[in-house]
């Protein structure tokens, strides 16, 4: 009895990292599942709200809605923080740094590397991004029929002004070490009290 339980303990630590979340593989553009679905993936890229009145944002939100609202099949969000890597900035600056001969202009990169350099060492800088996925049942045709349905899906945000990217192979890669590799994750100080998120403007 002993080498039985034995048995079935080493057998359930061998999981590999696939089974353990899910995917069987990527290829094409799309995540397989080993539970027999086809996922694609579609970034929403940055929008600054921030730049719009009140009345902007009321009637963004609003046209959003309404282009969502016809969508009669499930769909995903997903919302992810990940550290922002200074480093190319940095070296940017260095390189310019480098290249001038202007002691004042030398002056001002180096204290805006020190001040890049501080908030890298300090405080993690946290970028928010921001994806949707859809999902099919594995089928023949499958890939063009997602296809097909993802576009379409990124039509909707597009038609008010939100620029969007359907993330390929590398890109899928980047985002389930995201969601599933604990040394990746960013660790945010929110509230996290249940409640309920209601839309301004729109009831």
């Amino acid at each position: 009895m002993k080498k039985k339980e034995k048995k079935k303990k080493l057998t359930a630590e061998q999981i590999t990292a696939q089974e353990f979340t899910n995917v069987l593989n990527i290829q094409n553009n799309y995540l397989y599942t080993r539970d027999g679905y086809v996922i694609g993936y579609i970034k929403i890229l940055p929008v600054s709200v921030g730049l719009l009145s009140q009345r902007e944002k009321e009637t963004l939100v609003k046209q959003l809605t309404a282009e969502l609202s016809v969508e009669k099949e499930p769909f995903h969000f997903l919302a992810i923080s990940r550290p922002v890597d200074m480093q190319p900035l940095l070296e940017s600056y260095a390189h310019l740094r480098n290249e001038t001969s202007d002691p004042y202009r030398r002056e001002l990169l180096r204290k805006e590397m020190e001040n890049l350099s501080d908030f890298t060492f300090g405080d993690e800088i946290v970028e928010r991004q921001f994806f949707f996925y859809l999902s099919m049942k594995a089928a023949e045709d499958v890939e063009r029929d997602l296809k097909k349905r993802i576009s379409e899906f990124a039509e909707h945000f597009e038609a008010v002004g939100i620029k969007t990217e359907i993330i390929k192979d590398q890109d899928i890669v980047r985002l389930c070490n995201l969601v599933n590799n604990p040394a990746v994750v960013s660790i945010e100080d929110e509230m996290t009290d249940a409640s309920i998120p209601i839309l301004k403007g729109v009831i």
